[in-house]
């Protein structure tokens, strides 16, 4: 690195992810989080993204005939779009095109030295896993517009698809091997989610000098929004809205229904408290796996699905549940993950019922707002939510010390001012 100087210009971020707001999910909550901070901070960030069409695979309706390569101001950061093959978030060849195409998009349309869009001469590029396929195009750019690249990893590919069984041994999962490895010895850094990863990626030869973790978290805007449900009056009208007595006894899952969640388990929970007539199972959310789940809890009188909902509203229904839910399939390397939702169940005051193992389950536990099961195992699940069902009292404190807890470690102010200062010392800036 060299040394650090004193600039008097912004620090120019260009940060590629293919997820971003108006699309739900970790990605765009993370990203959109920290780029407010680092905009707040002097900074000047960027983002690269696609048009919104996740995780459906349908274009939405605000950017129906709009110009691909759009740029747009969303709450104060510019964002530059990219096209894209637009696909469902299943299949495996529709999505390879989904991501290859946008990884094509976003290089061919930022390859010019002087933009002809407008945006800034990057300082630092940053892209954002998964997928990688845009992280090999932010490395090219990063030689090409002579900045400093960040790899930020989120996500274990390809070894997590090895263990859910989504890819085989052979020639592909060795060619997306060959793919990371060249990426992570290339970054000028690695900011990774969890410690967990940080171990993995050095016992397999990667220097430690250039890893650094950044945790997932909540923004300080959304702290201060996700209680607010309570005080409004939001969570009764929603439960009108949805034909819930204000007697009955909300479980909630919110978010993505994919196989890595193995939402089985907590269908399997529902079932084995059927008899139980005052509580009601709320999958709030779209995802890959979504059909067959509604399949597999067919005959189930207390689960119900209900779609997704935009960001802003997510508070709502954390607020609504007596009891929220976040679970991982039971594979060695989800150990290492820590779901995002996590704090946002946090942050809204809530109280949890977690179906994780490793340093997900870590956290939760440390938090107070939880009770940890094993992933997968739907009987002490249900035990674990008869409990407090059964103990209100129990519950108000829980979410209360999840709440505080997430304040003290996990808001994106803090976060994002440490990520910051790495950018700055990368770049050769006085932090």
């Amino acid at each position: 690195m060299t040394d650090a100087t004193p600039h008097t210009s912004p620090l120019n971020i260009w940060v590629i992810c293919q997820y971003y707001r108006p699309e739900p999910g970790a990605p765009s909550t993370r990203l959109s989080g920290l780029a407010k901070s680092w905009q707040e901070m002097g900074a000047n960030p960027v983002i690269l993204t696609g048009i919104p069409n996740h995780p459906d695979g349908v274009l939405k309706p605000e950017y129906v005939g709009k110009d691909p390569y759009m740029v747009e101001t969303i709450d104060g950061i510019k964002v530059a779009r990219h096209w894209l093959y637009v696909a469902p978030n299943k299949g495996k060849l529709p999505r390879v095109l989904n991501m290859c195409t946008f990884a094509w998009s976003v290089l061919k349309a930022n390859w010019n030295i002087t933009s002809p869009r407008g945006l800034p001469k990057p300082d630092v590029i940053m892209a954002s896993s998964p997928s990688f396929f845009c992280v090999f195009s932010a490395w090219l750019l990063a030689r090409r517009h002579k900045a400093k690249f960040i790899f930020e990893v989120r996500d274990l590919w390809p070894a997590i698809f090895l263990q859910m069984g989504i890819l085989r041994p052979g020639f592909i999962y060795d060619t997306l091997e060959k793919m990371e490895m060249f990426l992570y010895r290339r970054a000028d850094a690695i900011v990774t989610v969890t410690r967990s990863f940080i171990r993995q990626i050095v016992a397999r030869g990667i220097k430690s000098d250039k890893l650094y973790v950044v945790f997932n978290g909540v923004s300080d805007a959304d702290y201060v929004n996700a209680v607010r449900p309570r005080s409004t009056g939001a969570t009764a009208q929603l439960r009108a809205q949805l034909g819930i007595s204000p007697l009955t006894k909300v479980v909630l899952y919110i978010g993505n229904h994919g196989e890595a969640q193995a939402l089985t388990q907590i269908i399997d929970a529902a079932r084995l408290m059927v008899k139980r007539t005052d509580t009601t199972f709320l999958f709030v959310g779209q995802g890959a796996d979504k059909a067959k789940l509604q399949d597999y809890a067919r005959g189930v009188p207390n689960v119900q699905f209900l779609p997704a909902v935009g960001p802003s509203e997510v508070w709502n229904y954390y607020c609504m549940a007596d009891i929220n839910l976040v679970c991982l399939k039971n594979i060695p390397d989800f150990e290492m993950f820590i779901p995002s939702k996590m704090f946002e169940i946090m942050a809204a005051g809530s109280c949890a019922v977690a179906g994780l193992r490793g340093e997900g389950a870590e956290i939760m536990t440390e938090s107070g707002c939880a009770m940890v099961v094993g992933s997968e195992e739907p009987e002490k699940m249900a035990e674990a939510i008869t409990t407090l069902l059964d103990d209100p009292e129990r519950c108000a404190e829980m979410g209360r010390a999840g709440r505080d807890y997430v304040a003290k470690t996990f808001l994106h102010s803090r976060l994002a001012a440490s990520y910051l200062a790495l950018m700055n010392q990368l770049a050769g800036r006085a932090a």
